[in-house]
């Protein structure tokens, strides 16, 4: 594997670089400068050391990384099959996401297990996304705000389950929502927590003192804010006045302008901030293809004009790809493109604990999307290694 020198495009880094060049060295990222740097390093570059990479003018961007979706191209994890997480690697990469986390819906132990022992026996690709492990949608949840997770399987907070699955998984046991008034819930936070499990409150009608509880009892996430969750009152804060109101915490978006009004982004945007909002897509299975039936786990979801809900109306997840979503946060929100793409890489990362990821920085790890103008993608670049090309 030749090392990289990507050049002629604008760097998303802490400000933007214009005709900026970035070198990697093996996984790592070893400059990051401008244009009279750059042509420095051309000039002295050997051809058979470095591969010459022209962005052409576009973005040269952190790679995106999703910590919340359940498919995408036909596949979904609820398969539980290998090639469905190969499918779903490959599709992502397509559209610049270097590593995701494929999540479960609520469903029956049995079920739980055998997806969670996919993800654990699965080997990353040579063209597809890098598998981080597996994110918990559920089963301890409300069945009040289950939106379209399938109810028959809700149940309380277990931690023996729980150790059966970190059994399996081990650090690939990542991020766990659940709903805090639930009871063990608080237990199992703290359990999470004392094992580096990232939890999140999601699927919750908690009271605004039950979600402060849960925050001082291990969650530092939220899923998919504003959504499936009980709403602001001004006599009950509830979980998302806990939420605006709680410093530190990691607030999941889906920036599809479906699922949350821009008003409301606005209101995360001031009170969360661009250093702790995280963009994720919640997509099906249906993301990537027509308008038409699908299912979600154990339920049937219909998609028109790409919005995905059940049969009596209720959002069904997205059909959203995370580029899309920074694109809507510049184009819609009038986010700055640095802050826009930090929450679809940096702030993911940090959410999870990951060091030295989501950032184009010296010393991080090689991981990137180069796009055109337009946010189409023109390759992707996993630790050094190019996964996806357009030519």
């Amino acid at each position: 594997m030749k090392h990289l020198i990507i050049t002629n495009g604008t760097i998303v880094t802490d400000n933007l670089i214009h005709k900026g060049t970035v070198v990697t060295i093996g996984d790592r990222i070893m400059f990051v400068g401008g244009e009279e740097e750059g042509e420095r390093i051309l000039a002295a570059a050997s051809p058979h050391v470095f591969q010459v990479i022209d962005a052409q003018g576009g973005l040269i961007a952190p790679g995106l990384i999703d910590v919340h979706m359940h498919g995408a191209d036909g596949a979904e994890l609820m398969d539980g099959t290998r090639e469905a997480v190969e499918t779903m690697a490959r599709f992502v990469a397509k559209n610049g996401t270097v590593a995701f986390l494929p999540s479960t819906v609520t469903a029956l132990e049995e079920k739980t297990r055998l997806v969670s022992q996919v993800v654990a026996d699965y080997q990353d690709l040579e063209d597809g996304a890098e598998v981080l492990g597996i994110h918990l949608e559920g089963p301890y949840i409300n069945e009040k705000y289950k939106g379209a997770q399938y109810g028959p399987a809700i149940r309380p907070a277990s931690t023996s389950e729980l150790e059966e699955l970190h059994a399996v998984l081990g650090e690939k046991l990542r991020l766990v929502t659940l709903a805090p008034e639930v009871p063990g819930s608080l237990e199992a936070a703290q359990w999470l927590k004392d094992r580096g499990v990232t939890v999140s409150i999601g699927h919750t009608d908690a009271t605004y003192d039950q979600a402060v509880q849960g925050f001082k009892s291990g969650i530092t996430h939220v899923t998919h804010t504003f959504n499936g969750m009980r709403g602001l009152h001004h006599r009950e804060p509830g979980v998302v006045g806990a939420v605006l109101a709680t410093p530190g915490l990691y607030a999941e978006l889906i920036a599809d302008l479906i699922h949350v009004h821009p008003g409301a982004i606005q209101v995360l945007l001031r009170t969360v901030g661009v250093e702790h909002l995280v963009l994720v897509t919640d997509s099906v299975q249906a993301t990537g293809l027509p308008d038409g039936e699908y299912v979600l786990g154990d339920n049937e979801i219909f998609v028109q004009d790409g919005a995905a809900r059940l049969a009596d109306g209720t959002l069904a997840g997205s059909t959203l790809t995370l580029k899309q979503a920074v694109r809507n946060m510049i184009e819609e929100i009038g986010v700055h493109p640095v802050d826009a793409f930090r929450m679809a890489s940096l702030n993911p990362a940090r959410t999870l604990g990951l060091e030295h990821r989501g950032w184009i920085r010296e010393g991080n790890r090689a991981d990137f999307v180069l796009l055109t103008a337009d946010f189409e993608v023109q390759k992707t670049i996993i630790a050094g290694r190019v996964v996806y090309s357009a030519e």
